[in-house]
């Protein structure tokens, strides 16, 4: 097969070398034509039963049957053409339109030949393709994170590929090798939500709010304070960076980082909106706290207007916006017109609040790396008809 390769790239540099003597006005024998094409198709069919064999096709035997389909079709044009005495004024520019399709089309079948034998290396990694070459071969041991498959074939895309976690089992895994959070890629998605796509649903833990065409995910109906979650499993992976986007609305009146009936420790509802948190006993990542009104009482604490603090385990890890624009939000509405935590539609009392540099997007990273699962809560200090705030959106990835 390397050799049918070799000879048609020859014999297409040939023909555009030869063009330009042969294609004067002189009519080429049809006898002379006719077998080119035959044996064209020889080789054609040879090739054609070997890159379809049963070990699957070759990046090679696609190439040299992209090859040989150029080649006889030029073949054709030429015979139809330089043939027509009438038509003879017209053979140069035929000639020159000739030289430079096949010019052309010969970078391309380079360029595809290259892209084709990167993608088989990629898919005899990790989806166990088989390949010729032992260093890539799926017998070679997998690669413990998304990160590390990027430093090693740089031009890797964003997909699913296959890691080994910390006991030496495979996982499939979505990889997202573009940057993110300000950090090159590598990156593991372990959580996606969108609501807006009509095939998703919320978890089964919480309940789905519907309102003007916006749908969300929040806690079930309680008369009380209390923390619904849903926990990201690490899929024992180790991981010491964390890069999320959560985006949320605001039901009724709820109170920011005041909270005012839970006590301020990291298992209550210390605010008023979504607590991420890794391991057991539950560290923290990030908090998304959802303010009463961006123009009067906001209770956030990055509020212009009497400000309320977040407790010290949170530090400066959080966002906080409310969804009402009116002096005070009203029980059982639901403020789908402002989505929270997205650095837009703030108002004034929360422009500071909108003005850090990664939002909608936030990060955090480790000074260890862990296993630990991700814990994502929906939290409130009083009962759903006063206060919630359901989550429309959310993706986390780590690495």
């Amino acid at each position: 097969m390397k050799m049918y390769s070799i000879l048609l790239v020859l014999c297409m540099t040939s023909y555009s070398l030869s063009a330009s003597s042969t294609l004067d006005g002189t009519c080429v024998n049809p006898t002379t034509l006719s077998f080119i094409e035959n044996s064209l198709t020889n080789i054609s069919d040879q090739l054609k039963g070997s890159s379809c064999s049963s070990d699957g096709a070759t990046s090679e035997g696609l190439t040299g049957l992209l090859q040989l389909a150029l080649v006889k079709e030029l073949a054709k044009d030429y015979k139809d053409k330089s043939c027509d005495k009438e038509e003879r004024r017209l053979l140069k520019s035929i000639n020159a339109s000739i030289t430079n399709k096949i010019q052309s089309l010969q970078s391309q079948v380079s360029s595809l030949s290259s892209d084709l034998n990167k993608l088989s290396r990629l898919l005899a990694k990790h989806v166990n393709v088989s390949l010729d070459d032992e260093e890539e071969a799926p017998s070679s041991p997998l690669l413990s994170s998304c990160d590390a498959i990027l430093s090693k074939w740089p031009n890797s895309p964003s997909g699913y590929y296959n890691l080994a976690d910390v006991n030496g089992h495979s996982r499939h895994v979505y990889c997202h090798m573009e940057t993110l959070c300000g950090e090159r890629g590598g990156w593991r998605r372990i959580a996606s939500l969108n609501m807006s796509d009509p095939n998703e649903k919320c978890p089964t833990q919480f309940k789905t709010y519907s309102q003007s065409g916006v749908f969300a995910c929040g806690r079930p109906v309680t008369n009380s304070g209390s923390c619904v979650g849903i926990t990201f499993p690490s899929r024992d992976i180790k991981y010491s960076q964390v890069c999320g986007k959560v985006i949320g609305y605001q039901d009724g009146t709820p109170d920011g980082a005041a909270a005012r009936h839970a006590s301020k420790v990291i298992n209550s509802a210390y605010i008023d909106g979504i607590s991420l948190t890794h391991g057991n006993p539950r560290k923290h990542i990030w908090s998304l706290i959802s303010g009463q009104s961006d123009v009067n009482e906001n209770y956030c604490p990055c509020a212009s207007h009497a400000p309320v603090p977040v407790p010290s385990f949170v530090g400066s890890h959080y966002y906080c916006e409310a969804g009402c624009h009116q002096s005070h939000g009203s029980a059982n509405t639901l403020y789908s017109s402002d989505p929270l935590w997205d650095g837009k539609g703030c108002g004034s009392t929360e422009t500071t609040c909108c003005q850090r540099t990664l939002i909608p997007w936030f990060y955090r990273s480790f000074t260890h790396s862990t296993t630990d699962n991700i814990e994502m809560r929906i939290c409130c200090d009083e009962g759903t008809s006063n206060e919630d705030v359901p989550v429309g959106e959310y993706e986390i990835y780590v690495k």
